[in-house]
């Protein structure tokens, strides 16, 4: 069993560094022919974030291993792991090039705002209550739910189709020294142990990082790509 709970800390820390990240000065620069801000959009609009909205709400109001993951999330300590992340200059430098090819063609990191997650005080649905199963449980629907391989295929697709999307993969698979400089660290390795402690499959949670971010071809186990063919 495969966890998506790091993946999702990875995706959110790198949203939180494109929203806060200043809007890059204007150029004078023409447009590049494909339409980069449509391709991270459509890249965007493939993560069905509505779904994990509802089920990360579910589990946080009804589970108790879920709410301690949660707690640990925003402690203080991963808040500064959180940030040295977003200080390494290969990250800074990829969120300014990303917004400044985003206004370029026309949008802005505002793209990634619908990743965002947010909590209300109440179950929206009864039967939340009575349908988590702890955060092995979580684990399982939110890996029914996160088409990995579909982003993975759609973000080499575009890659082979206009230079922009070639070069933000080159650069996101390039982030793999940053990944290996940042989990080598004590503060990430306590991190680790502590969610480890917490029940959260964090071998599962490196092979999909390293999937997703083209550092790794394995397949993802106990995934069935069939049925996100028609997503």
């Amino acid at each position: 069993m495969h966890s998506l709970t790091l993946a999702l800390i990875a995706i959110c820390g790198l949203t939180v560094g494109f929203a806060a990240a200043p809007a890059p000065a204007p150029r004078t620069a023409a447009a590049p022919a494909n339409n980069f801000y449509l391709e991270v959009q459509n890249w965007v609009r493939s993560v069905p974030h509505k779904e994990i909205q509802q089920l990360v709400r579910a589990y946080a109001l009804n589970d108790a291993g879920f709410q301690s993951v949660l707690r640990e999330i925003n402690s203080l300590p991963t808040y500064r792991l959180r940030q040295q992340v977003l200080r390494q200059p290969e990250v800074l430098h990829l969120i300014q090039w990303l917004g400044q090819q985003l206004l370029l063609s026309g949008g802005s990191l505002k793209v990634f705002d619908d990743l965002e997650i947010e909590i209300k005080l109440f179950n929206k649905y009864p039967y939340w209550a009575q349908s988590v199963n702890g955060v092995a449980g979580f684990e399982q629907e939110f890996l029914y739910l996160y088409p990995v391989q579909q982003l993975r295929s759609l973000l080499e697709s575009n890659a082979q189709q206009s230079p922009a999307s070639a070069e933000l993969w080159r650069r996101l698979v390039a982030l793999k020294p940053v990944y290996e400089r940042i989990v080598a660290t004590p503060q990430a390795i306590a991190f680790g142990n502590r969610l480890r402690a917490l029940g959260v499959d964090i071998a599962g949670v490196d092979s999909l990082i390293r999937y997703q971010l083209g550092w790794s071809n394995e397949t993802i186990s106990n995934y069935d790509y069939q049925d996100y063919l028609g997503f």
